[in-house]
């Protein structure tokens, strides 16, 4: 899955960059995204680059084998990558600058969508009014980990949710310890007192004003309300002694995953450390307390369910949204299916032993717990059911509740009104703002050009002097020729090529097969046994990145595909809102080039593995 990449780095054989280099790495084309090639910088274990979101080129911030695994594997790109030699001092002036403008353009887009989820709110809060009616809430607007222990059906008349997590008992018990304990430290009405406090707070939360809307940093009136009312809720929770939601946690059932003794006190000792965190969250500044306490009561119960039980009970921290396969898509991939179910397994089984080997559960080991356990689960799950959630899972197991139709602040519509004008008035102006900054650009705002431009900022007019020489960004803004005016430009000590998930496997099996029938084999969709078609990908027939030869009589065929493609996607239009016929025009604009020996297509792997090594 997904979260595998970065917690399985190791198994990547990559080496960081070293303290006396950085590098720049190019990435061939493909299908997707950047279908004219990507770059990036990485410092260390970070990697730096562009990308196009929404019209704009934002600085993104990766886990460098999350990074390469995600281009290399799923996208089945080969990588370039050139080691730059730069001073200590160098290497910080450029690692601060693009943190910072990391930061920066970061913290500028939160702003414009805080302001966006002000807005929402008021316009929200505006229909509460006029209407008769509970009115849903923008998704946007959701209160996170308040799902864990409310649904929808608490608030209004609505079906209530499918699960198998049945926790009352486990929660009156350990949340009747809590309580006792903050009895005794804070007194009798220090819930009630607590709960009153915020629900006044939410009544006299006040609209935001035009002037506050215009600075560039607040706390803003939405992510305020939010932080409040998850407050409450969570404080209601110790209250009522609620218990979770029925589809908030999961269970092995399996004898192998039951407790002993050891793994039974160890997740005792933990217990206690979940039960003086949630105290101190109870009268915490931050204003996020209320989300951070629901976790920890979350947890709170089902490790008391885990020793009531005896066994192994943990939160799920599948995303609502988590990208959901069939068993039939993934059995035309069951070898790559069934590495992967294995290396869960493995993993999992890993972080078992931590149960026995730990001298004291923490909440890092915890996480990995319960990552694992997820993992494994649902691995477990789709062997007798039809679907797997592949992709979704999160650090935080804060499932979302959809704004409730409950408590809100106290104001006119006047109030509102005037408020929503003000908002309606900045947003269009902050907008504007990053698209002044931002705009993407094909030959003067780009991935390549950015990088460049930002390196010379960065070092000022001593960029020749500290990296051997200067590159102009109106030059080289074209991927491929941006690595060679690197090679051409910079103090680059080394170049190595990271093949692509399908070069890496074709290398291996050349090794051991004769290699005329092996590329006769794997050079076509029909034979290939190194790829199975991935539903993502636009039609083709043949291979033409390893082929230069017959890249123009491949490309003739992938053409006629695409066209075919194509115009079975205006026969399906009404069925399918134009997915087929935009799949058609993709693979006809990748396959147009290929007739003048210019590959860009190499086909992806959505289910791609890391058991290939580096070679």
């Amino acid at each position: 899955m997904r979260l595998s990449a970065g917690l399985l780095a190791l198994a990547l054989g990559f080496t960081s960059a070293s303290a006396d280099t950085f590098k720049f790495l190019y990435i061939e084309a493909n299908e997707g995204t950047a279908s004219g090639g990507h770059t990036a910088l990485q410092f260390d274990d970070e990697v730096y680059h562009y990308q196009y979101t929404g019209g704009l080129t934002r600085l993104a911030k990766e886990y460098s084998a999350d990074f390469r695994f995600d281009y290399r594997y799923l996208q089945n790109r080969t990588i370039h990558v050139a080691d730059i030699e730069a001073s200590k001092q160098t290497l910080d002036l450029l690692q601060d600058h693009f943190k910072r403008q990391y930061w920066d353009q970061d913290r500028q887009f939160k702003r414009l969508q805080a302001l966006k989820n002000d807005r929402l709110l008021l316009e929200w809060l505006l229909n509460q009014a006029d209407s008769l009616h509970p009115v849903a809430a923008d998704p946007a607007l959701q209160l996170p980990a308040a799902g864990l222990f409310y649904s929808a059906s608490d608030f209004a008349d609505v079906k209530k949710p499918a699960g198998n997590c049945r926790t009352h008992a486990a929660a009156g018990a350990i949340l009747a310890v809590l309580q006792q304990q903050l009895l005794q430290q804070y007194g009798a009405d220090f819930l009630q007192h607590r709960s009153l406090t915020l629900e006044q707070a939410i009544l006299k939360l006040p609209a935001p004003t035009s002037d506050e809307s215009r600075l560039p940093s607040h706390y803003s009136f939405s992510q305020h309300y939010s932080d409040l009312l998850t407050g409450l809720l969570a404080v209601r929770v110790l209250q009522e002694t609620r218990p979770l939601t029925v589809d908030a946690c999961q269970v092995l059932v399996d004898p192998q995953w039951q407790l002993d003794d050891d793994k039974k006190q160890a997740l005792k000792t933990f217990q206690q450390h979940l039960l003086k965190t949630a105290q101190a969250l109870l009268s915490s500044k931050r204003p996020d307390w209320g989300q951070a306490l629901l976790v920890t009561l979350a947890r709170l119960i089902v490790v008391e369910q885990s020793l009531q039980s005896g066994l192994w009970v943990f939160l799920n921290d599948f995303n609502p949204d988590a990208d959901v396969i069939s068993t039939a898509t993934y059995s035309r991939q069951a070898d790559e299916m069934r590495i992967q179910r294995q290396a869960a397994e493995q993993s999992w089984r890993q972080n078992w032993q931590t149960l026995i080997t730990s001298k004291a559960l923490n909440d890092l080991s915890y996480v990995d717990l319960e990552l694992t356990a997820n993992r494994y689960h649902e691995w477990q799950a789709s062997q007798t059911s039809n679907s797997l959630r592949y992709h979704g899972q999160q650090l935080m197991p804060v499932k979302s509740l959809d704004l409730p139709h409950w408590i809100v602040p106290d104001l006119s519509k006047a109030q509102l009104v005037v408020a929503l004008q003000a908002m309606q008035n900045t947003i269009p102006l902050q907008a504007a703002v990053l698209e002044e900054d931002y705009a993407y650009d094909l030959f003067s705002r780009n991935c390549a050009t950015e990088i460049f431009r930002n390196i010379n900022l960065a070092l000022a007019n001593e960029t020749e002097q500290r990296l051997g020489g200067r590159i102009d960004p109106d030059i080289s803004f074209v991927p491929f020729v941006a690595f060679e005016s690197v090679q051409n430009h910079y103090a680059v000590s080394d170049t190595q090529v990271l093949l692509s998930f399908r070069q890496q496997a074709l290398l291996n099996q050349y090794q051991h097969a004769f290699i005329p029938w092996m590329y006769a084999r794997e050079s076509n969709v029909f034979s290939a046994e190194l790829y199975s078609y991935n539903p993502d990908d636009a039609a083709f027939m043949f291979f033409t990145d390893d082929g230069v030869l017959l890249r123009p009589l491949f490309g003739a065929f992938n053409t006629l595909t695409g066209i075919g493609q194509s115009l079975l996607g205006l026969i399906r239009l009404p069925i399918d809102d134009g997915i087929t016929l935009s799949k058609g025009t993709r693979g006809l604009m990748m396959s147009l080039p290929e007739l003048a020996f210019i590959n860009i297509r190499k086909g992806s792997y959505k289910f791609a593995h890391q058991a290939i090594g580096d070679q």
